[in-house]
């Protein structure tokens, strides 16, 4: 089957042999800006979900190795054909979608997506002879997948829907996946017998957030202030995982200070919830205004002054 080749790098805006930080550090400025819970303009959910599908694969150093094996020469957009041998099993993803019903991570790829990483599903041991001892029993083995979920998702849980392709590439099989609250991620939830030999195992991946750092069951945020709310100090508005918060900021704040929320991190295996830390960002004005212009001169001849 021809598809449309997409070039992830060009996607990201990074250079083939970028580092790991860098495509992260890539993808979390273009989250941030095309998320569609803070842009609402038209096209900006399309552009979300080409950076996800980019990262899905740029972030991960194996799909990354078998992306790169086909070669720098394709163009964005360019027809393309997959190889021989890397279309023979998928599998996909139809999740219930996060907010506004974006389909994250594991949802709404692309067919060029699919066509290349649609056979990565593990397989399974079959009968194994030898001419001494005649044939072995097959031997019970767990297929495993991946399913990417939101943040949001993962800690409210809910219902995920995959399909699953079989060793023959056509037969799917849809399962609705119970995602437990507060679900960390590396966790893997368990379809018994749903495997080729054995149990299906799903491991859970969450996706980079474009306002949250994950850290076992603690957050970590950026909360940009003005320069006179960090001289003066103020009180600003969060918006938390599952509800806003109220941060006061003393006078004197200085940048990269460290605010610590208590419980309003993540859930914990045992109960209770980590904690949020929100780090203090100085942002100025990009293109100052005459009057914040003549403000700031002011106040720098405050400072010659007081260096006298």
């Amino acid at each position: 089957m021809s598809v449309k080749y997409k070039d992830y790098y060009e996607l990201l805006g990074v250079e083939r042999n970028s580092s790991d930080a860098a495509i992260k550090k890539a993808y979390r400025k273009l989250a941030r800006e095309f998320h569609p819970d803070v842009n609402k303009e038209p096209g900006a959910q399309t552009r979300f979900q080409e950076i996800s599908e980019a990262y899905e694969v740029l972030g991960d150093p194996e799909k990354r190795k078998r992306y790169d094996q086909l070669g720098a020469n394709w163009q964005q957009g360019q027809e393309f054909t997959p190889p021989p041998g890397w279309e023979n099993v998928q599998f996909d993803f139809g999740g219930q979608g996060g907010a506004n019903g974006f389909k994250f991570g594991g949802g709404g790829f692309s067919d060029f997506f699919e066509s290349i990483f649609g056979n990565m599903m593990g397989g399974h041991t079959g009968f194994q002879s030898s001419e001494k001892f005649g044939p072995r029993p097959q031997r019970r083995t767990h297929d495993e997948v991946e399913l990417t979920v939101s943040l949001e998702e993962a800690f409210r849980g809910g219902t995920k829907r995959i399909k699953v392709y079989a060793a023959d590439g056509v037969t799917p099989k849809t399962y609705d996946l119970k995602i437990p609250p507060g679900t960390r991620d590396g966790a893997k939830l368990r379809l018994r017998n749903q495997g080729h030999t054995g149990d299906l195992l799903v491991r859970i991946s969450i996706a980079p957030h474009p306002r949250f750092t994950v850290d076992g069951a603690d957050l970590w945020m950026e909360v940009e202030l003005a320069p006179h709310q960090a001289v003066l100090g103020d009180k600003v508005a969060l918006q938390l995982v599952d509800a806003r918060a109220s941060l006061n900021i003393p006078p004197g704040t200085q940048p990269g200070r460290k605010f610590r929320l208590s419980g309003k991190g993540l859930k914990k295996p045992g109960g209770g919830r980590g904690d949020l830390y929100a780090v203090a960002k100085v942002v100025v004005p990009c293109n100052p205004t005459l009057e914040e212009k003549q403000l700031y001169e002011q106040l720098a001849r405050l400072d010659g002054r007081k260096g006298n």
